[in-house]
């Protein structure tokens, strides 16, 4: 989980992997409550009042930065770790009882809520919680007792301390809100365009002689991806960049295939990791992603004077892997919550007729029609996609079954809405690329 740097340099491990020992050396150190995290002594009790108080605690850090709740440190009225309190188990108040309280008094629901025991290794059978908290993309979040739409408060961290916000604070949180979408379509079309830009000159080329790229490789699939709550990572210098592609090499192999790897060497670029090859694409700073890869587009040996091939089963595939490495990407960077994604298919023969869609090399006959104009765009759930590869296979389904669709086809050939892959529809060299994929299943 993706959270504020300042927390794991606090405390010397992320927030994730925090122990005993660790809550120790925060006191030994007094390291300090902030706007990102939240010493408590206690745990919260069963009553409403205290089922609030969970809530507008969560809450807060959602609406704010993210952070951290830690219950069982005792903090001694000064504002910094002073004590370690751990407490005995609550009967029914567990890791299920906090998710139903955070699930119905606050609205909407704060995504991705950590929430984790930690046992004490100094005294036996008692505990700490901590809840780790992103920020949020879907903020403002409300705090109302449940069935109680009309009498709801809004929080955020206010340095140490959590307050309410105004009336016309929480309008303004709305229209930030509705603005930060309007804002990730912008941005989206921005990844697109300079992507594009730099696969039609890399393709187009003829500064080393010869025929230009394109003539062996005319038909190209692009994926463009954008967080909602943007990351950051150094590519200011060459050292940073060659860093990031070396780090986005390793991630691009964890895919259920690794057709996303790119080649080379990263190469300069204004706040941006660029590569050139198979793919071709860019790493920006704020976890946005853009890259492209070679489909197969043939001549009809069956007739000559017909529309070209379209292939797509291995565009289906290619789509996952390209979804895949863009959540990595955007993950790495410390970007959180919904990622918007763009795919679109581009031809660079100069043809502009129609192709005729095929599901597989061992069928003839297919859909005719040109290549669509319009991207296909879908939203996901950053999170849900780097943790599971069914995800992954969901969305890419989502662009695939878009494009398709807009060239007359009914539905993928490979993928499934429920996100699996019809092996049985691959032939061997295509299920030997399936690296991720068999041994999960």
């Amino acid at each position: 989980m993706a959270l504020p740097a300042r927390l794991t340099a606090a405390l010397g491990r992320h927030p994730d992997d925090l122990t005993e020992e660790d809550l120790q050396r925060a006191v030994k150190n007094h390291i300090p409550e902030s706007v990102d995290l939240d010493w408590k002594k206690d745990f919260y009790k069963g009553t409403d009042a205290d089922k609030k108080e969970l809530a507008k605690d969560v809450s807060a850090m959602a609406n704010t930065a993210g952070g951290m709740v830690v219950i069982g440190v005792d903090d001694g009225k000064q504002d910094h770790a002073h004590a370690l309190a751990p407490f005995d188990p609550v009967q029914g108040r567990g890791e299920e009882w906090i998710r139903s309280v955070l699930a119905n008094w606050i609205q909407p629901v704060v995504p991705n809520v950590g929430v984790r025991a930690v046992r004490s290794a100094a005294h036996e059978g008692k505990i700490y919680w901590l809840l780790t908290v992103p920020r949020s993309t879907q903020a403002p979040h409300a705090v109302a007792a449940p069935g109680n739409d009309y009498h709801f408060r809004v929080h955020v961290r206010h340095g140490t301390t959590t307050r309410t916000l105004s009336e016309s604070e929480i309008a303004q949180r709305y229209r930030d809100r509705f603005q930060a979408a309007s804002d990730d379509v912008d941005r989206l079309k921005q990844v697109a365009d300079t992507g594009f830009g730099s696969l039609s000159a890399y393709l187009t080329s003829t500064e080393h002689g010869g025929s230009p790229r394109a003539t062996y490789s005319p038909a190209w699939v692009s994926l463009a991806a954008v967080p909602a709550a943007r990351g950051t990572y150094p590519l200011t210098t060459r050292a940073d960049r060659d860093a990031a592609f070396a780090r986005f090499r390793t991630l691009a192999c964890e895919g259920v295939t690794i057709s996303a790897m790119p080649e080379g060497t990263a190469l300069v670029g204004r706040r941006q990791a660029r590569f050139e090859g198979t793919p071709t694409g860019q790493l920006h700073q704020d976890g946005s992603f853009y890259a492209a890869l070679p489909i197969n587009l043939q001549s009809d040996h069956y007739n000559d004077d017909g529309p070209k091939r379209l292939y797509h089963r291995g565009l289906e595939l290619d789509l996952v892997a390209l979804v895949q490495a863009a959540a990595a990407w955007a993950a790495e960077t410390g970007a959180v919550g919904d990622m918007v994604l763009s795919a679109a298919l581009h031809r660079f023969d100069g043809g502009d007729g129609p192709v005729r869609l095929v599901a597989s090399e061992d069928l003839r006959d297919g859909t005719v029609a040109p290549l669509p104009e319009s991207p296909a765009q879908t939203t996901v759930d950053l999170g849900a996609i780097v943790t599971d590869k069914r995800e992954a296979v969901v969305a890419a389904y989502a662009l695939v079954a878009d494009l398709l669709a807009d060239m007359g086809a009914h539905q993928p050939y490979v993928l499934t809405p429920d996100g699996d892959i019809q092996i049985d529809r691959l032939n061997s060299d295509y299920r030997q690329q399936l690296t991720g994929w068999d041994a999960r299943r």
